[in-house]
Parts: structure tokens; sequence; C-alpha cells
């Protein structure tokens, strides 16, 4: 065996450029999450790849295939590699060049952008947003909403006004047109 054909090897191994040939999402319980490398003519076995967190915290975005990662292969060895998302490429451009912002983009178009520049959360999607939160949800400030909207449950408000189409349905609005006694009135003025 030639010693500095085989170190060389190993030396190429430690950091190897490649794409993502196939991906196992894996079973919950019986096989964790792999995929396996083309770099060049090699095609690795299947190997872990590195995700943001792992512990008590846990993400999951797992990679395409097609997308352009890193094998870290501790002393050479690629059996024991590890595939370290993500590289850019030209058909994968990041979801914004802007120093300012940070952004998520989603194969159908989604995006979550945070524009730390100006201090503002964007979420554009291209379906609807869910929200569970059986505690319920706090908002602090003004909400401006344009849409239709259907609600279930009690509505309880206290202080400020309460207008439709200009018109006072707060607790202290007028009726007109009726006099002092048992009968109905008319609606708002």
């Amino acid at each position: 065996m030639n010693n500095i054909a085989e170190l060389l090897r190993l030396i190429e191994n430690l950091l190897r450029l490649g794409s993502i040939a196939e991906v196992d999402h894996g079973v919950p319980g019986e096989r964790l999450p792999a995929v396996r490398v083309k770099s060049g003519a090699l095609l690795t076995g299947w190997l872990p790849w590195a995700g943001g967190r792992a512990g008590t915290t846990r993400d999951w975005n797992p990679p395409t295939v097609g997308e352009q990662v890193m094998i870290l292969s501790p002393g050479g060895d690629l059996a024991n590699g590890v595939a370290m998302p993500s590289l850019f490429q030209l058909n994968h451009q990041p979801p914004s060049n802007d120093p300012g912002k940070i952004a998520r983009e989603f194969p159908d178009g989604g995006l979550i952008e945070y524009d730390h520049a100006n201090q503002v959360l964007r979420i554009n999607l291209p379906s609807r947003l869910e929200i569970r939160a059986p505690g319920g949800t706090q908002w602090i400030g003004g909400i401006s909403h344009t849409g239709d909207m259907q609600r279930e449950g009690s509505y309880s408000q206290q202080g400020g006004s309460h207008t439709h189409n200009g018109k006072n349905t707060g607790s202290d609005h007028k009726h007109s047109g009726i006099q002092s006694g048992p009968a109905n009135t008319g609606g708002p003025v």
C-alpha cells in the first residue's frame, strides 16, 4: 500500500464540496434522517446532516436534492462524515442581499423576513396563517385589518370607542325617533 497516496486521500476527504443526491427523512424512533452526497464521481453512503439545534430545542429544516453542502469527515473517513448545509448557488440565490434583513424563503413562495434596520417583521404567505394558543394571545399596539373577518366566542371591550360605517355603536350610542316607554328603538345614529 502506498502510504503517501492513502494520506493524500484522507486529507482530500477531510473537507469535500458536493450536492445532495438523496434525502432520507428518517422514521421517528427507528432511523435518523440522512443524506447521500455526490462529490465529483463519488457518491457517499448515508450521512447525517448538521441542523441548527438538536437538543431540548430542535429544528427541522431538511436539505433538498441538489443543495450544495460541505462534507466534514473527521480523520478523512467519509463513512464518519457529516453533511454541513448549505452553500448558495446561482440557481439557489439568497432570499435577500440586504444586510439589514434576516429572511427565509420557502418553496411555495412564502417568506418570513425581519427587517432589523427598520424594525419590521414581514410574513408573506401564499395561503393562510394559523396560530394555536390555548392560553390566548396578546397584541400590544394598534391593529389595522383589511379583509373579511369571522369570529366565534365572546367579545369584550374596555374603553375607547366602537363605530360601524362612521356611526357610534359603543355603550354610549344614541337612538333617534323614539319616545320613553316600552317601545322598541330604531338603529343607532
